[in-house]
């Protein structure tokens, strides 16, 4: 009994002891949380007060004004009312930039490649255009400037200073590639490969150190930048065992222009082997397995495999007897020439600008660029040679040959040889 006692009284007094200590943590628990939100509440209060204080004394100053270039490069199909309606201009400002520039350019003539410039101004949240500026050549720019819908015209031509150029360069890897390294322009290029392209074939004659001379005419500003190019006057090949030299010859009675080697024949044949430069012949002409079809046919033209889009040039004059598509052919050409003579070129990827049946084209200019179209393995061009009805080899082929000057002709033509023969040593000696 006494032990029961004893036991009830410890309880007892756990029980108080437990129940003292829980008021107690709960009493200080209170006040630690109260503290510690009044003090976060102060203090998410002083940031806010702080922050509003910071932007009443500080106001806003951005500047939210600027002007953009857009640059445009016209290509096929486009009309310089497009350009202007693709840069949001409207239709009645349109018309007001033609009648400032017709007086100035042919519109209706612009080539592809022509360069316009827009300048756009964004203003109070809003984008006006401020300038209309258009190529007309690398010498000319014109600019229409808007001043608050008042439109001005100003025309700038940049002076230009003839410069001759002589290159002398050892073939490495490619013409191409030799020339470039010198820094010669890429039209100077094509013109330079065009003039021997009747003579020497770039595939078998041409070797790793062959040599190259080029002696042509530059125009400059005053910053000596070159902003175009004149003619070549002369050109020279030296092949292994033998040299193709070409003189430029301007007729001063029928104004003429022609390339002739030193004894006055004309580099120029009625129709050219190979209507495409840097190109490689990947099948020539003959028996093979079709790559497509699976069995033995004759290939009766030639196949230069070349990067889609490489120019391919009319190999003589003539008119286009046929444009479309032809069959396994794809995009297909072909040009009727003089004598009995036709060519054809085949799996074009596109038509030069404004070909079309009865053109009359002239030789070297250029048709189409190279592609895949028909029944095609990969891009390339299938050049073919008709004579008299009948496909011959062009390789093979008996070329008519060009004109031989004679009499007052041959002597003009040699007084002209002796000046660039001049001008050219006095250019290597300074």
């Amino acid at each position: 009994m006494q032990l029961f006692r004893t036991y009830n009284l410890v309880l007892l007094l756990a029980t108080v002891t437990m129940i003292s200590v829980a008021v107690f943590l709960a009493l200080n628990f209170g006040d630690q949380r109260n503290r510690f939100e009044t003090k976060e509440t102060n203090s998410l209060d002083n940031v806010k007060d702080t922050s509003l204080v910071d932007l009443e004394d500080h106001p806003s100053s951005l500047n939210l004004d600027f002007k953009y270039l857009n640059k445009f490069e016209m290509i096929e199909g486009d009309t310089f009312a497009n350009i202007l309606q693709n840069a949001s201009i409207s239709n009645n400002e349109i018309n007001q930039i033609i009648e400032k520039l017709k007086k100035h350019i042919d519109l209706g003539k612009l080539k592809v490649g022509t360069q316009i410039e827009i300048v756009n101004e964004f203003k109070n949240e809003k984008s006006e255009w401020n300038e209309v500026t258009i190529y007309k050549d690398k010498n000319t720019k014109i600019t229409i400037t808007n001043n608050e819908g008042v439109l001005s015209l100003k025309k700038q031509e940049s002076r230009l200073f003839s410069k001759l150029r002589y290159v002398e360069v050892n073939v490495e890897k490619s013409i191409y590639q030799s020339l470039m390294n010198k820094n010669v322009a890429d039209n100077v290029i094509m013109d330079f490969v065009q003039l021997f392209s009747f003579d020497v074939d770039f595939q078998r004659d041409i070797r790793s150190g062959n040599t190259l001379k080029l002696f042509y005419e530059e125009f400059v500003n005053d910053e000596q930048s070159t902003k175009k190019f004149g003619p070549i006057y002369f050109a020279e090949i030296g092949l292994e065992s033998d040299k193709v030299s070409l003189f430029r010859f301007k007729d001063k009675n029928s104004n003429f222009v022609e390339y002739f080697d030193e004894n006055g024949k004309s580099a120029t044949k009625a129709l050219m082997k190979t209507p495409i430069n840097g190109a490689r012949i990947s099948s020539g002409y003959g028996m093979r397995k079709h790559p497509i079809l699976g069995y033995n046919k004759k290939h009766q033209g030639v196949d230069f495999a070349a990067p889609t889009g490489t120019p391919i040039m009319a190999a003589g004059n003539g008119h286009i007897e046929f444009i479309g598509t032809n069959g396994g052919a794809g995009k297909y050409i072909r040009i009727k020439h003089l004598n009995g003579y036709k060519t054809s070129y085949s799996h074009l990827s596109k038509y030069a600008s404004g070909m079309k049946k009865n053109l009359r084209v002239k030789q070297g200019q250029v048709i189409g660029f190279v592609g895949s179209t028909g029944l095609s393995t990969g891009p390339h061009l299938h050049y073919e040679v008709i004579f008299n009805n009948e496909r011959i080899n062009p390789m093979k082929m008996k070329l008519p040959s060009g004109r031989t000057l004679e009499g007052s002709l041959l002597d003009n033509f040699l007084i002209e040889k002796k000046s660039i023969e001049q001008s050219l040593t006095q250019y290597i000696k300074s």
